[in-house]
């Protein structure tokens, strides 16, 4: 019998087969070394993500119950991600439900247009901001109150500073007071936020000249000090930013750390994010936002806001119809009016009508009476009695010197006045008010 000796076994070619099947050997530990090196790194990663960011457990899973985001395990290795205002809106989109507009309205969102992923979630979001339309300037990303001007980023990435103000914008009612926040308190609670700084200028003109005035992305204050005068506050871009910070921090949803530094420009994480939108949502009573109307927002706004106030009597020239807007509680409003020629008014509180005529009104020593009953605000139509004309309707036709002949004045109060001694400070001083 004849045996074929098999070339595998020769000696050189058996060093060959090794030296593959080494090859091959070697390759497949070296895959699956390196995936097991990657899993284990990521699964360090979301070990190590998932220690450092407890604190935020109980807001993740909170979100994760209102369909805003997964369960902590599959989110901890994001949470120290930034957030992009894409990212904030559609959070605040899913959790707030209340944000929303008609699905025919066409709202324009600069920077956002209608073809946009964005755009829905965008438009319902900044489209339900309770000041709209004006107010849909405040929550974007970049401002010019210049002319008026505004655009929203979906891509950038938010800092404190940027997410406090666009919550703000939102979330209005947030905070339980500051709504007169005079210069005083405002230059006191500027200087216990120890990063954000104050520049102060000698001059209005100076302060107007500054790169960052009337800049509401700008996460600094601009402060008048004048010579033998005292400080001032820049611009009412500044108490809104004083508000939101005040509002936000004593409320406990966005606060400075214990030295007092709020770290405005610092880039906001998904962590945090997460703790101050939960926060929100328990600040309401924990079943979302509900916009409550302002007096402000109520009042018709053909009306020109009159406040009077409990302790302190006022006068203004009037070409316009008038909301009496009742403040400091107050039942009760004063009232006389001077003209050069009879004036009547026609007064509503609640959806009820009363004309009073000008003889009436004209008693300076004896000023009528307008019960509020439980209204915030009472409308006042003054009506031209020789023509029968609401004042605004007989402006558009003899012109605009038909004001400044009628010289319309309306003295108010809050609580009984003898307004002939009122006129006579008014000329003498040339002030709206006295104590």
């Amino acid at each position: 019998m004849k045996f074929t000796t098999c070339t595998s076994f020769e000696p050189h070619n058996h060093r060959r087969s090794l030296m593959n099947y080494s090859r091959w050997h070697i390759l497949l530990i070296a895959v699956l070394s390196f995936s097991l090196l990657t899993t284990s790194t990521v699964s360090a990663a979301t070990t190590t993500n998932a220690k450092k960011y407890k604190w935020a457990k109980p807001a993740v899973e909170f979100m994760a119950s209102h369909g805003v985001m997964q369960s902590y395990e599959q989110e901890a290795d994001r949470l120290n991600r930034t957030v992009s205002k894409a990212e904030l809106t559609q959070m605040i989109h899913t959790l707030f439900k209340e944000f929303r507009v008609e699905p025919d309205k066409q709202i324009e969102i600069p920077g956002v247009p209608e073809g946009s992923t964005y755009y829905s979630i965008f438009r319902d979001v900044y489209g339900s901001i309770p000041s709209n339309p004006s107010g849909m300037i405040s929550a974007a990303d970049q401002i010019n109150y210049q002319n008026y001007t505004f655009t929203y980023l979906p891509t950038k990435e938010l800092s404190r500073w940027d997410l406090l103000m666009a919550l703000n914008a939102l979330f209005p009612e947030t905070g339980n007071h500051l709504d007169e926040l005079n210069d005083k308190k405002a230059l006191l609670n500027m200087k216990s936020f120890k990063d954000i700084p104050i520049k102060s200028f000698s001059s209005s003109e100076d302060y107007e000249k500054w790169d960052l005035a009337h800049q509401l992305l700008s996460a600094q204050f601009g402060l008048i000090q004048q010579k033998k005068q005292k400080p001032y506050i820049g611009s009412e871009l500044d108490y809104v930013k004083i508000r939101a910070l005040l509002n936000f921090s004593e409320a406990g949803i966005m606060k400075p750390d214990s030295k007092g530094k709020f770290y405005p420009n610092q880039k906001v994480t998904l962590a945090e994010t997460t703790v101050i939108l939960q926060r929100i949502y328990s600040f309401y009573g924990g079943k979302g936002y509900k916009h409550q109307p302002t007096i402000d927002e109520l009042i018709p706004r053909e009306l020109t806001r009159e406040y009077v106030y409990g302790n302190s009597s006022l006068g203004s020239l009037i070409s316009d119809n008038v909301a009496l807007v009742s403040m400091d509680n107050i039942s009760t409003a004063y009232l006389a009016i001077s003209a050069t020629e009879p004036v009547d008014l026609k007064v509503i509180v609640n959806g009820e009508s009363i004309t009073y005529p000008y003889e009436r009104l004209n008693v300076l020593d004896a000023p009528i009476m307008i019960a509020f009953d439980g209204a915030d605000y009472a409308e006042v139509y003054p009506i031209l009695r020789r023509t029968g004309k609401p004042i605004i309707d007989q402006g558009e036709i003899e012109g605009p010197d038909f004001f400044e002949k009628l010289d319309l004045f309306f003295y108010f109060s809050g609580k009984w006045t003898d307004f002939s001694v009122f006129n006579t400070l008014w000329e003498d001083e040339g002030d709206g008010g006295f104590e």
